[in-house]
């Protein structure tokens, strides 16, 4: 949460506080040392640049990270789909379940990277929402709740899931 206020706020950040340099400097001007006013204002304009140049980086990341699950979710929806759309009192078959496993490791590895800040909240919410699409499924749900008490999955958790059915995002009555 800090590394999202400060990336979107650090100018006006980074701008008064060499504004309170300044006018701390002009009021105690008899006792300040000009030189270390400078150098200070020197170095929050220096962080300007760090933050900017970081700021940039993640976000080529998250555009690399955000390209690449998009691609293996588009290779996997389909058949994903596919098991969604067949009898609900049907066993998943073998095939069925090596889908879903991958789906729930691509759906751990979105969650190790949102939080570890590199998805961006409003991206993660969206990619829960299409998640809920499969929870809603009562074989894949079963599946889901017995792989998850593995803890497999990088920290992701169901209650994630539970939370969007509270925020009223998904269906209760489907679940």
């Amino acid at each position: 949460m800090f590394k999202s206020f400060l990336f979107r706020y650090y100018l006006p950040i980074a701008l008064t506080a060499c504004l309170l340099v300044i006018i701390v400097a002009l009021i105690v001007r008899d006792h300040v040392d000009w030189k270390l006013s400078v150098t200070v204002v020197g170095g929050i304009l220096s962080s300007i640049y760090f933050v900017q140049k970081q700021r940039l980086e993640e976000l080529r990341l998250f555009e690399e990270l955000f390209s690449e699950f998009n691609e293996r979710y588009g290779a996997l929806n389909e058949k994903v789909n596919q098991i969604i759309g067949t009898n609900q009192e049907a066993k998943l078959t073998q095939d069925e379940i090596n889908t879903l496993y991958d789906y729930f490791n691509l759906c751990g590895e979105e969650y190790l990277y949102y939080k570890q800040g590199y998805i961006l909240p409003e991206v993660w919410e969206a990619w829960l929402n299409g998640m809920n699409i499969f929870y809603r499924d009562k074989r894949i749900r079963k599946l889901w709740e017995e792989e998850l008490a593995t803890n497999s999955y990088y920290g992701f958790k169901l209650d994630f899931l539970r939370q969007q059915e509270v925020k009223g995002n998904i269906d209760s009555k489907a679940i």
